[in-house]
């Protein structure tokens, strides 16, 4: 019997990451996988949660606007140009559903998000990947894949799952020798863990040209990952269509409840961020008296490279999960050597440490 058949493109998705046969798997203890955050929301967020949960029966009708304008407001944006969502995935998602029609480009960077070629697939578009310098982005390469044909650059900057980054020159210089149809996607999920100087916000980006557009997630440093809560910043233009084929109620009422709360408590995002700087630094300096390659990251997590080991990353990962520790590997080739592990409780980052010590040293 016929069934319908879907675009041509979808065929073409596959998963990204590496999963689990949860039939199987061992009692996890310690879950540093998802590049949640360690230490979760904070209590203003916690106490919002549990009085928004009271009217769950009703939609959220302005839950959008409000936010909206209450992020602009806070980071001193247009609110006009703000666009909340279902994490950024779902903005990214839009963005590419708007401006990418078939057998059009998306360019992006070989290693970087993994997801970014499924937008292009999703419509029947063309995902061109640039190759990269040590997992790093490089704008020489990603500026030669530019064609007629292409309609959109996307990167995650700091991207994942390597955990590294391009400088603010590089940014610029990027977008600089761009034509002005082509649109430049930056993926910000982790821009509020990062400490290097040499960055620059890409709203400045945003608000200087009409084809640059930033995505900002509450799922990481906010420890809102469960609530699927994100946002956009764009021109004004370009922020209306992506509102206009967005969900009915495209967000809930906790999500927005909890989002302004989250804004108002700078003291707890700063305490979050100090905190995953610390775990990350001992944990790569760990890493490193074990000879274990780590790649620079400027995120809550770290990639690291097991290559020149005499057990294999696939040896480590199910030795790890055995033992009730649940890291990341990922699907493409280009990471068969590399485990990535999300930051977490200080004591956790310890025993994970100590484990690889003692599979390494065995």
């Amino acid at each position: 019997m016929a069934i319908p058949d879907p675009r041509p493109g979808l065929i073409n998705i596959k998963p990204h990451m590496v999963s689990m046969n949860v039939d199987t798997r061992p009692t996890i203890k310690i879950n540093i996988s998802s590049n949640e955050s360690a230490l979760g929301p904070g209590a203003a967020v916690r106490t919002a949660a549990l009085a928004a949960a009271s009217c769950m029966e009703r939609y959220a009708e302005s839950a959008d606007s409000t936010l909206s304008t209450a992020i602009a407001a806070n980071y001193g944006l247009d609110p006009a140009g703000v666009v909340c969502g279902s994490g950024s995935d779902d903005l990214l998602a839009r963005l590419a559903r708007a401006y990418l029609r078939a057998n059009d480009e998306l360019i992006c960077s070989v290693n970087g998000y993994q997801k970014i070629p499924n937008y292009a697939y999703a419509n029947d578009a063309l995902p061109v990947r640039a190759d990269d310098n040590e997992f790093t982005a490089n704008v020489d390469e990603l500026l030669s894949c530019v064609t007629n044909q292409t309609r959109m650059v996307m990167i995650a900057n700091p991207d994942n799952p390597t955990g590294t980054w391009l400088t603010k020159a590089e940014v610029k210089r990027l977008h600089s020798q761009l034509p002005e149809n082509v649109l430049l996607v930056l993926d910000s999920a982790y821009y509020e863990y990062v400490d290097n100087h040499d960055f620059e916000d890409p709203a400045t980006l945003v608000e200087q040209h009409q084809n640059v557009v930033m995505t900002r997630t509450f799922s990481k440093i906010y420890g809102l990952a469960g609530l699927r809560l994100g946002w956009l910043y764009a021109p004004p233009e370009i922020a209306s269509v992506v509102r206009k084929i967005g969900t009915t109620f495209p967000i809930s009422n906790i999500a927005c409840d909890c989002g302004l709360a989250a804004l108002t408590d700078e003291s707890y995002k700063q305490h979050v961020r100090d905190y995953n700087a610390r775990v990350r630094t001992e944990f790569i300096k760990a890493l490193h008296q074990l000879g274990i390659k780590v790649y620079p990251s400027q995120t809550n997590f770290v990639l690291a490279n097991f290559e020149s080991h005499v057990l294999s990353a696939v040896e480590i990962y199910e030795a790890l999960v055995n033992r009730g520790i649940l890291a990341r590997r990922l699907a493409s080739p280009a990471f068969a050597d590399c485990i990535r592990f999300t930051i977490g409780l200080e004591e956790e980052m310890q025993e994970v440490a100590n484990t690889l010590r003692q599979l390494l040293n065995r």
